[in-house]
């Protein structure tokens, strides 16, 4: 009797070992399920957050890109404005000299009175004028006055012998006082360097 229950014992015994392995080979599978599965939706996971951090990463760079050219752009527009100023400053200085040296040209008088003429295109046609010079062409006043008056007949050019402050050319004005035009050597040289730069421009 003894013996029969130890048999029934061994082989109630077995049959639990037998559950407990085919549990623990279960439980082994769903846990390899369950880790394969997790693997997947983590190296998912880790896919997007790359995917996210190389795009952020890519507009990070194509901005700091965008920004360095945008800052390139304006450093060869300021550069191009720096040596543009300069060389019209250059020009300017260039042309007042080649007018104030206009001068020393036996035809000085007729120049001067040609730039009044011009001058007196724009101001009102009645009325007389009157022309103020430089201090160093003061001694030519009246002789510029009376060719003037010959470059425009029916017109009354008179001089006015309180110096304009000017390197050269002639300040004309209406009698009154009212209207007045700079045709001075700095004027003028200006009038032309605007012209240069227009040509400048698309060269720099």
């Amino acid at each position: 009797m003894s013996e029969e229950r130890n048999d029934k014992l061994n082989g109630l015994r077995e049959l639990l070992l037998l559950q407990a392995e085919q549990d623990r080979i279960k439980l082994l599978e769903k846990a390899k399920r369950e880790a394969e599965t997790l693997v997947k939706e983590e190296s998912a996971r880790i896919s997007r957050e790359e995917t996210l951090i190389l795009k952020d990463a890519a507009d990070r760079a194509e901005s700091t890109r965008r920004r360095q050219v945008m800052a390139a752009e304006r450093e060869k527009t300021g550069e191009g404005l720096r040596l543009q100023n300069r060389l019209l400053g250059e020009a300017v200085t260039i042309l007042e000299d080649r007018f104030t040296r206009l001068r020393e040209r036996e035809d000085y008088v007729r120049i001067l009175a040609g730039l009044v003429a011009e001058a007196a295109s724009v101001l009102p046609e009645s009325g007389d004028l009157r022309v103020r010079l430089a201090a160093a062409d003061a001694a030519i006043g009246e002789t510029v006055a009376s060719a003037c008056r010959e470059f425009l007949p029916g017109i009354g050019v008179s001089f006015d012998p309180d110096p304009a402050p000017i390197m050269g050319g002639a300040w004309i004005s209406t009698a009154d006082g009212r209207r007045f035009v700079a045709a001075d050597w700095r004027n003028r040289a200006h009038e032309t360097v605007a012209e240069l730069a227009e040509r400048l421009l698309p060269m720099l």
